[in-house]
């Protein structure tokens, strides 16, 4: 019996989250698709002798890293007073690009 109830309970709390989603911001949306992809490839560094995957992930760095670190700071400036995008925007870390990057 509690099996029955349970399942109900979690399909409802995991499609919480998805209809939470679309209630955010289109900018915080795209942010956090673009720095998910960034982190994603931030951790996919292969061994240095396979240069031609090397090449490809340095280049999706590039590609999906490049502006994050700004782009946070402004979301967070902007929604300051949103407790929910504040609370999703608290798991980026700040600071991933070289100083000499930001713009």
């Amino acid at each position: 019996m509690k099996t029955l109830v349970l399942v109900p309970v979690l399909l409802l709390f995991s499609l919480s989250s998805i209809f939470a989603a679309e209630k955010l911001p289109n900018d915080v949306r795209q942010f956090i698709a673009q720095r998910d992809a960034c982190d994603h490839f931030r951790g996919e560094l292969p061994e240095p002798e396979e240069a031609e995957r090397m090449q490809e992930v340095t280049g999706q760095i590039e590609k999906r890293c490049r502006g994050t670190d700004r782009r946070l700071r402004l979301l967070k400036k902007k929604y300051g007073s949103n407790a929910d995008v504040k609370k999703l925007l608290s798991v980026y870390e700040e600071q991933i690009e070289p100083r000499d990057n930001q713009r």
